[in-house]
């Protein structure tokens, strides 16, 4: 898997909020941040193709795109990438950038002890 750009993100968000198959003329109509041209959107969909992000069927005039990489597993790849890129894949050291001591509320403690004690049931 390779991590998106901020443009590609973009577009795969706006076909992970759909929750199914997206013809192109859709993504086209629910990207409303700035008016895509057909092929800078057609640019952008063949890439995500190519990356196997999705895939894409012919339906008459139209191309339909289905999601291969969900949501959830992307952005667990891409934490995993940037934890290992900013913080040498340390978690101490990264926990320690994110919850500052004495800055950290005990409501934010209490779900990272909770989530600690889910891993170690799994193990």
């Amino acid at each position: 898997m390779n991590l998106l750009t901020e443009t590609q993100a973009k577009v795969m968000g706006t076909i992970w909020e759909a929750g199914r198959p997206v013809k192109r003329s859709e993504i086209q109509q629910l990207l409303t941040d700035k008016e895509w041209k057909t092929p800078t959107l057609n640019t952008f969909l063949a890439k995500l193709v190519q990356l196997g992000f999705l895939r894409i069927e012919h339906d008459r005039k139209d191309y339909v795109y289905h999601v291969l990489v969900s949501r959830k597993d992307y952005l667990a790849y891409e934490t995993e990438q940037r934890l290992k890129k900013l913080y040498g894949d340390s978690i101490t050291d990264f926990l320690e950038a994110f919850c500052p001591v004495g800055e950290t509320s005990k409501d934010n403690i209490k779900e990272i002890e909770a989530h600690l004690k889910k891993l170690k049931g799994k193990k």
